[in-house]
């Protein structure tokens, strides 16, 4: 791991790894209860720079690599992934789309205000007819005057139960292009016509709050476009790879807590007078762990430095993202075995690793969205496909 990072990025890791144990680790049960992170937690979060890592200082970021944001979704996934999908939802989805698209006046007030972690942003994509179609949603949106009327739905969008702001992806012409007549809007809790449902219950990530999206006829100033008209499924379609690439920091993190629970229970646990890290069955959980982590680790750096350098890395963020989620529900799997009768208890945070990584398996891209991308790509670096 040491020669992945930078010392700079090896300091942040050991400051984020030690906040997440102190600060975070006591309060994940009752999170877990609430359905919320604690504000005053995101506003810690943002004191300590960690929501800024990697984003330009001139509006409160705390500078550094890309690699600096997945340093902090990887040791925040060890220790809680809820908390982890919360700010990969409001920092990776909506302030790094303000960072990205955003006029100046909208970076002094979403920007600024989201890295201090005194307002918490999301992005809503998913509609209730459908989520792998992106492209085509039902949600539109149409010039009146000076403003624009936004109306539609979005469900299961990360923090819209308590988000202040929200980017909404709506058509706003039919163009021949299915890419192309899609325009990104801020949408300001207030707004009249705006209304979000109660925090689902899941399965998984119970400390994050996911829910429905209600545009009823909203008016949006036109100062609150994001971008520019027309291009919000360019500007969609582009952030996906380096997206589908931070997914494989919380991957790889709650693959590491997997693997710090297993190997703990297997080192304390005896039967028949021997620890059972001794029994070869066991070790071979282990092993599938380790390398999975290795694995998923080594790709995820080395395309984060990809992403840096501006390299088109579709094929390859699929790659990662297929094989880390999927590795991070087989380690689940496995250290709930190794643990045996009590990794089936609830206060048992065995099973909140088992809750949480299927998300990664659905959010983001199903894995089966993953193999067309591979497969597709695949065919275009063969040549046969343009």
């Amino acid at each position: 791991m040491q020669d992945l990072l930078t010392d700079d990025e090896r300091m942040l890791q050991e400051s984020v790894r030690r906040f997440m144990l102190q600060e975070v680790e006591p309060l994940v049960p009752q999170m877990e209860a609430d359905g919320y992170p604690p504000r005053a937690l995101i506003k810690k979060l943002g004191d300590q720079g960690f929501l800024g890592a990697g984003f330009e200082e001139e509006y409160g970021g705390s500078g550094g690599s890309l690699a600096m944001r997945a340093i902090v979704s990887e040791e925040t996934a060890r220790v809680d992934g809820g908390l982890d999908l919360t700010l990969f939802a409001d920092i990776m989805l909506f302030a790094r789309a303000i960072s990205r698209h955003g006029t100046t006046e909208q970076k002094e007030k979403y920007l600024r205000s989201t890295l201090a972690g005194d307002t918490i942003g999301g992005m809503g994509i998913t509609e209730p007819s459908g989520g792998s179609n992106a492209l085509n949603p039902a949600t539109k949106a149409w010039r009146d005057g000076d403003d624009w009327i936004l109306n539609g739905a979005k469900t299961y969008v990360t923090n819209a139960p308590w988000g202040d702001f929200l980017v909404i992806i709506a058509r706003t012409s039919e163009e021949p292009s299915r890419i192309d007549g899609g325009t990104w809007f801020i949408v300001e809790r207030g707004m009249e016509g705006f209304a979000t449902g109660p925090a689902f219950e899941k399965m998984g990530m119970r400390s994050s709050p996911t829910g429905d999206v209600f545009l009823d006829h909203v008016r949006v100033p036109q100062r609150n476009v994001l971008g520019e008209v027309g291009r919000g499924f360019h500007y969609l379609v582009d952030s996906l790879d380096t997206e589908r690439v931070l997914v494989g920091a919380s991957t790889v993190g709650l693959i590491q807590g997997c693997l710090d629970e297993a190997a703990a229970y297997a080192n304390e646990r005896q039967v028949f007078g021997s620890p059972i890290r001794n029994f070869q069955l066991i070790q071979e959980k282990i092993a599938k762990m380790a390398v999975g982590i290795e694995l998923s680790r080594t790709m995820l750096y080395r395309l984060l430095r990809a992403v840096d350098r501006g390299e088109k890395v579709t094929r390859e963020a699929a790659i990662l993202k297929l094989y880390s989620s999927e590795m991070v529900s087989q380690a689940a799997s496995d250290a709930s075995q190794i643990w045996g009768g009590a990794g089936q208890l609830e206060t048992n945070r065995v099973a909140r690793l088992f809750r949480n990584s299927k998300h990664h398996e659905v959010g983001g891209g199903t894995t089966e969205i993953m193999k067309v991308l591979i497969a597709r790509e695949t065919f275009k670096e063969l040549g046969y496909v343009r």
